[in-house]
């Protein structure tokens, strides 16, 4: 069963400000496992493990959630955690302009994926997650990069398409492939 999530990729010039980011983090000497860069994107559900069968009825579903969807522009801005500063599992860089976007098309999914047996999420939060935190090794300097880093400009991406994502799982870590991609409306 392919483990899947849907996602809108990001432009090279944000990706390159955001592995410059990622190096400063690894220079605080936190215990993380950075994202690889071409595994950086603009997280919209994962769906986890989904049989076979079912990949065809997801790429209609967002089909149907992405029409009428013009392309719009993602100013990708701020670094932040979940779930907080005192226990973090999770660095992103946050969404600025661009959200309400992002989220309109994220409820719009989500009732599609609904239809077919999937279940809503609560609490959406548009972000490119960027590492994981694996232990509370230098938990302090990883909290003074974040709050140092929170209003940091990484540029503007244009958002594309929607891509259906399999991620599979390896050693050295996932490595993505796109099992469908759905294109904005120019």
């Amino acid at each position: 069963m392919p483990r899947v999530f849907i996602a809108i990729d990001i432009g090279d010039e944000v990706r390159r400000r955001i592995v410059e980011a990622q190096g400063q983090l690894r220079e605080t000497g936190a215990d993380v496992k950075l994202v690889e860069p071409p595994n950086v994107h603009v997280t919209m559900k994962f769906l986890g493990d989904v049989p076979e069968k079912k990949i065809g009825e997801i790429t209609d579903a967002l089909r149907r959630a992405v029409a009428g969807t013009r392309r719009f522009n993602i100013c990708v801005k701020g670094i932040g955690v979940f779930p907080n500063l005192n226990y973090v599992r999770v660095v992103w860089a946050g969404v600025e302009e661009g959200r309400e976007e992002i989220v309109k098309l994220h409820r719009k999914i989500d009732g599609e994926l609904q239809r077919i047996g999937f279940h809503p999420e609560s609490g959406f939060v548009p972000h490119l997650t960027i590492a994981r935190v694996k232990t509370a090794r230098q938990k302090e300097k990883l909290a003074g990069f974040v709050r140092e880093m929170s209003s940091t400009d990484f540029g503007i991406t244009p958002a594309l398409a929607v891509e259906l994502k399999q991620s599979t799982l390896t050693p050295k870590g996932p490595i993505y492939s796109t099992l469908a991609r759905v294109d904005l409306e120019g």
